[in-house]
C-alpha cells in the first residue's frame, strides 16, 4: 500500500492521515465496510473497549456502561466523534502520553504490515459475528 515513515506521517495534517487511513481501510475491508458507520462503530467499540481493559477497567463496570448508554437517546455521529477524540485526549494526558505520536505511531505499524493480515484478521472477526452489513 503506501510506505510512510512516521517523520512523514508527523508533519502531515491530521485531515490527511484520516485520508490514508480512509484508502487503507477500504483496500483491507472492501469499500463496504470501510464506509459503513455501523461497521466502523463496531472496530470503535472493539478499540475502546481493548483501551478500556489496558486501563485497568473491569468487565462488570462495561456491562453496567452499556446498558446506562443504551437506556438514554442517541446522540449523533459528530458530536460523538468529538466527544471521543476530547476524552482520548484527556485518557493520553492522565496517561502521560502523546496522543497524536500514538496515532502516527500506530498508522506507521498498520502501514508497515501487508493490507492481506488485515483482511484476514476482519475476516474472523466478521465470521464471529460482528459483520453489521450482513445483519438483518
Amino acid at each position: 500500500m503506501l510506505n510512510l515513515n512516521r517523520i512523514a506521517l508527523e508533519v502531515m495534517p491530521r485531515d490527511s492521515r484520516q485520508e490514508i487511513v480512509g484508502k487503507w481501510c477500504a483496500a483491507a475491508f472492501g469499500v463496504g465496510h470501510a464506509s459503513s458507520l455501523p461497521q466502523r462503530g463496531v472496530r470503535l467499540l472493539e478499540e475502546a473497549i481493548e483501551l478500556y481493559q489496558a486501563a485497568g477497567g473491569t468487565p462488570a463496570m462495561a456491562h453496567r456502561l452499556v446498558d446506562f448508554i443504551f437506556d438514554r437517546p442517541a446522540g449523533t455521529v459528530p458530536q460523538e466523534m468529538g466527544g471521543v477524540a476530547v476524552t482520548l485526549l484527556a485518557l493520553a494526558n492522565a496517561a502521560g502520553q502523546s496522543a497524536d505520536a500514538e496515532e502516527v505511531r500506530e498508522i506507521a505499524r498498520v502501514l508497515a504490515k501487508p493490507v492481506s493480515h488485515f483482511t484476514a484478521r476482519n475476516e474472523a472477526k466478521n465470521a464471529a459475528g460482528f459483520d453489521t452489513t450482513r445483519e438483518g
